[in-house]
């Protein structure tokens, strides 16, 4: 005996199987079958987040660590356009999310009934696929076909390369104590792992690039941590005419890369010839750095590698010539056993810059006044070892790409849109599942925009959060343009008064307070202490100060 719920049972039973485990639920009436289906059989770990936008995050930062696909559900109305923002970080930054979306009968849309939109392809534009699973199981070709879309769908999470898949699923009332007789036996098919191989004309090609020029310069953007491409970077780092640049969300750390772009470019000579690349490589995620960007779109570069599976028109430096559509790591395991041996000083150049820019910036610092740089510092002296730190949009990511630091943290940002919203529920969500201790940075606005990440039941002791709040959106005093329009605080900067302190106490997490370089000094370590409660450490920085510092900052760099 068939019925209409019959495809949705599949999916679960699929998913089950596959070994997707989480599954993180807003609440709502529409997906009463959905929590029926998840929550209450088959051993899935369901967790409650009301607000749908802090959820769709929470849920993004749990794959992010899990490398691997959470599920998330709501009710039908706006409720899935609350997922947009995090189904779009997800899409751009390569995170693997099932989208779950509960919707009205298809013959009510448009037919005034309520908590009724237009939800099929509703995230048209970024989504890896979506799918809409069939109303009604009357025959065998329906149920075969809803089988079929929930293997698609679940491959579609991973296969080419990782993201976000929805699924909308339109439930006729009755939503509640509904009995699904035996269902039928579950097919599903599986892409099988395959590694793309360079053909002898590839490399034959590539070789002639490579021994073109004795400068080769490689950008690595974001990416989660991997020893083994780390090992293989390391190799070729070793080869004096090849200079490798990263960043903090780069997740790479050896003496010989340089993980300083910004201040490397500001302590650069106006004569700099000797640092622009006959080569140019580049792979991973999205690269912070404004200034390597504009750089080299102005300089001539003789050729461009981009290393991506799926993206293989992605031309952000203006130079792009080949296109290699592989998994980075599988390209480095082939490259560089056909490698000849490597001379010049490009490499040193660049770390001969390097140096000179970290003795510019030690320096600097010694006398810096208290503003968000001097915060920063202090805040990077402070962090144990321990810790993976997540960083916020605006000032914090790119605060952190100035710093050395002592331990080989992780760090995570929400770089594929690099919006604010979602910022401290993406921690959170990666708090919870790595079980490690957690550090978020966000400015002020940040953390306001995002406060419904702390109105959840799921939040773990070692999270904690550090609030710069200098009163609005301090990067806005620092880029050119808005300080001349007359209209800075109030449309650009948000300037406000508000602070994190009630916003604490309403959601049970222990609170700390600084507002000089004394006072966060005291109250570092206390706020790093191992606690019962989640905690808070709301630092109060100036802001028209902290944006004259960072100008002073990179003239002195300049000038070294």
């Amino acid at each position: 005996m068939l019925h209409d719920r019959m495809g949705l049972e599949h999916l679960a039973e699929l998913m089950h199987r596959r070994g997707i485990s989480h599954l993180v639920i807003s609440p709502g009436s529409r997906n009463a079958p959905i929590i029926d289906a998840f929550c209450k059989r088959r051993g899935f770990k369901c967790k409650a987040i009301v607000d749908e936008r802090s959820a769709a995050f929470f849920a993004l930062g749990m794959a992010q660590q899990l490398q691997q696909t959470v599920a998330i559900a709501c009710t039908s109305g706006t409720a899935p356009l609350n997922f947009a923002p995090a189904i779009a970080e997800a899409y751009y930054q390569r995170i693997p999310l099932l989208v779950l979306t509960a919707d009205r009968p298809v013959e009510f849309i448009d037919q005034g009934d309520g908590q009724t939109m237009r939800q099929q392809n509703v995230f048209a534009n970024f989504i890896r696929k979506s799918f809409q699973f069939p109303q009604s199981i009357k025959t065998p070709d329906d149920l075969w076909y809803a089988n079929r879309l929930a293997s698609e769908a679940l491959n579609a999470c991973t296969e080419p390369v990782p993201g976000p898949v929805h699924i909308n699923l339109p439930f006729s009332e009755p939503l509640y104590g509904v009995t699904i007789p035996q269902v039928p036996e579950h097919k599903d098919f599986t892409i099988a792992e395959t590694e793309p191989v360079l053909t002898e004309r590839a490399k034959n090609e590539l070789l002639q690039d490579w021994q073109s020029g004795k400068k080769k310069l490689v950008i690595v953007g974001q990416l989660a941590p991997d020893p083994v491409l780390s090992g293989l970077l390391e190799q070729l780092s070793e080869d004096p005419s090849v200079a490798i640049l990263t960043e903090a969300t780069s997740n790479l750390y050896d003496s010989r890369f340089i993980a300083w772009i910004d201040r490397c470019l500001a302590a650069m000579p106006a004569e700099n010839q000797q640092y622009v690349p006959d080569l140019l490589i580049t792979f991973g995620g999205a690269v912070v750095s404004k200034r390597i960007k504009s750089w080299l779109r102005k300089v001539p570069v003789k050729h461009h590698w981009h290393i991506d599976l799926a993206d293989r028109s992605m031309d952000t430096y203006q130079h792009l010539s080949r296109s290699i559509p592989m998994p980075p790591l599988a390209f480095f395991r082939q490259w560089l056993p056909m490698l000849p041996k490597g001379e010049g000083a490009y490499a040193e150049n660049w770390l001969q810059l390097s140096e000179k820019a970290r003795k510019a910036h030690n320096a600097f610092l010694q006398s810096c006044p208290y503003t968000d740089l001097s915060i920063f510092q202090k805040i990077v002296e402070a962090t144990p070892a321990a810790y993976d730190i997540h960083l916020a949009n605006s000032t914090p990511v790119r605060y952190a790409q100035l710093f050395e630091y002592k331990h080989p943290f992780r760090f995570d940002s929400n770089r594929g849109v690099s919006g604010i919203d979602g910022s401290i529920s993406t921690a959170a969500g990666a708090a919870f599942i790595s079980g490690k201790p957690t550090l978020m940075i966000t400015g002020d606005l940040g953390f306001f925009y995002d406060s419904n990440a702390l109105w959840n039941k799921h939040l773990p002791a070692k999270l904690k959060i550090i609030v710069i709040n200098n009163g609005g959106g301090g990067i806005f005093r620092y880029l050119e343009g808005p300080d001349k329009t007359g209209l800075l605080e109030e449309f650009f900067e948000a300037s406000h008064d508000t602070s994190a302190e009630y916003i604490a106490k309403a959601f049970g997490f222990d609170y700390f307070q600084a507002f000089d370089e004394e006072s966060l000094g005291r109250e570092l370590p206390a706020f790093f202490r191992p606690g019962s409660k989640a905690s808070i450490l709301e630092v109060k920085s100036p802001a028209k100060e902290s944006a004259a510092t960072l100008r002073a900052y990179f003239r002195h760099l300049a000038g070294a």
